[in-house]
């Protein structure tokens, strides 16, 4: 019960602007640059339920799996009112675009490290860091008003440095350690469309201040494989796929120009 008391104390807090600047507003923002942060749900990327490995006959068969992982953002953009409703952003979001490999045995022809690398694989994670650069329209409601609800949508590019493709596992053995390539890649990075959309509401706090909650649908592009190779260490069929990374983000404006409202 305290715990909850405390959490509406707090939500209240950050929400509600003092009253006696409160009853003052009625200014609307036009100029406006934002630092947010969010949380983004992770999804899964490709998956390959019967993979060679070792050129035996028959040959050694994995199953393996890649996801995209839950993580943060950190975001900064600027956006220009010239008018009540309408106005255009410029976003550019860094996210950590990594991924958690699985990996399962389903058939090994004799003695071969295929078991010891797809241990190795299971469970696997990799950070990496994407950059999206994005830009596009904003409309909202109720400029003049504490309370703000806006929507937008923004198209761009993401630039990512970790390959989506390449998947190795390794093995220990008498002579020292050892590798296998399961999936190999021509390309450590890439760049890839992006579209950004996203619903929320800015709160009024002080003078030229104001905190922001939004719920963002960042649809990314990344490649995933669309089947298997007939041999390891080679790279796999793969196109770029559309995967749609739901965030919670929370973000301070801070107003730069102001067009005067009344004054009560």
């Amino acid at each position: 019960m305290r715990l909850r008391r405390l959490v509406c104390v707090l939500f209240g807090t950050a929400v509600l602007p003092p009253t006696s600047w409160a009853q003052r507003t009625g200014d609307q923002a036009r100029l406006i640059f934002t630092l947010s942060a969010g949380v983004i749900a992770g999804k899964d990327l490709w998956s390959v339920g019967a993979q060679p490995i070792q050129p035996t006959n028959p040959a050694d068969t994995i199953a393996v799996s890649r996801k995209i992982r839950s993580t943060l953002s950190i975001g900064f953009s600027g956006t220009y009112f010239p008018g009540e409703h309408f106005g255009v952003e410029m976003d550019g979001l860094l996210l950590g675009l990594g991924f958690e490999d699985a990996c399962r045995q389903i058939f090994s022809a004799g003695p071969s490290n295929t078991g010891a690398a797809c241990q190795n694989i299971q469970g696997r994670e990799k950070a990496a860091t994407a950059v999206v650069l994005a830009a596009g329209p904003v409309f909202r409601l109720n400029s003049r008003s504490l309370v703000s609800p806006y929507a937008r949508g923004n198209l761009g590019l993401i630039f990512s440095n970790q390959s989506s493709l390449r998947t190795i596992g390794d093995f220990n053995t008498s002579s020292g350690p050892g590798s296998i390539t399961i999936y190999d890649d021509d390309h450590e990075s890439r760049v890839d469309p992006a579209f950004l959309l996203g619903v929320g509401f800015t709160a009024a706090v002080a003078r030229g201040y104001q905190i922001r909650w939004e719920v963002r649908d960042n649809i990314v592009g990344v490649n995933r494989i669309t089947g298997p190779t007939s041999q390891a260490s080679v790279v796999p069929p793969h196109k770029v796929d559309y995967k749609h990374l739901f965030s919670l983000t929370i973000g301070f404006d801070v107003v730069l120009e102001r067009r005067p409202g009344r004054r009560y």
